[in-house]
């Protein structure tokens, strides 16, 4: 194994480990806390993005993106969430003069921590981790694989419309790879996410 893939190797599975030691300090914090009956409900939110291709000249792709997230834990200002992305990618990568299609259509499992801050009773802050593993229909961007690895990350500001319901805008940075040393062209960009939550 590369000494690139051992330290992403060794950062997902400390990733993992912080998870699970979160989600044992959760499930001991819902057993000493009591909860109000307003905030016992399962949370759902959904995130519709567009992030535009920057930082690449020979790598010019638009990720159109949904993701459903269910929040499974929440521990202080840290809650950690599971669900799925669908994905559709547009543009094309040039590589020595020559363009190629990238357009692609992708869906895999996906994965968020947030840190957030209340402001007030309606305003909430938070900073937004989320790393997703996609299946592609054909082999992306052009010369790389059918799967991929889509990591975001950003700021994003909540309004709580209500004790169920809330909307959210982020300003997000992702990469695009699929963490091999060949047939990886990955890429950059930025852009906003629409969230909308609610607590069943």
């Amino acid at each position: 194994m590369n000494k690139k893939l051992f330290r992403a190797a060794a950062f997902l599975t400390a990733g993992v480990l912080w998870a699970g030691a979160a989600g044992v300090s959760c499930a001991a914090d819902k057993m000493q806390t009591p909860v109000s009956p307003a905030k016992q409900g399962e949370k759902i939110e959904i995130q519709m993005e567009y992030l535009d291709g920057r930082y690449f000249k020979e790598r010019d792709i638009d990720l159109y993106d949904l993701h459903l997230y269910r929040q499974y834990c929440k521990v202080h200002h840290i809650s950690l969430h599971y669900g799925l992305t669908v994905e559709r990618a547009v543009g094309a990568t040039t590589e020595q003069g020559i363009r190629r299609d990238s357009q692609a259509v992708g869906l895999g499992p996906s994965y968020m921590i947030r840190w957030e801050k209340d402001w007030s009773s309606k305003w909430s802050g938070s900073i937004d981790g989320t790393g997703s593993i996609l299946a592609y229909n054909h082999a992306h961007p052009a010369g790389g694989r059918a799967f991929g690895f889509l990591w975001r990350i950003g700021p994003r500001l909540t309004y709580h419309c209500n004790e169920s319901d809330s909307v959210s805008l982020a300003y997000l940075f992702h990469h695009s790879s699929n963490g091999f040393n060949s047939h990886n062209p990955g890429y950059n960009g930025v852009g906003f996410s629409l969230g909308l939550a609610h607590r069943f």
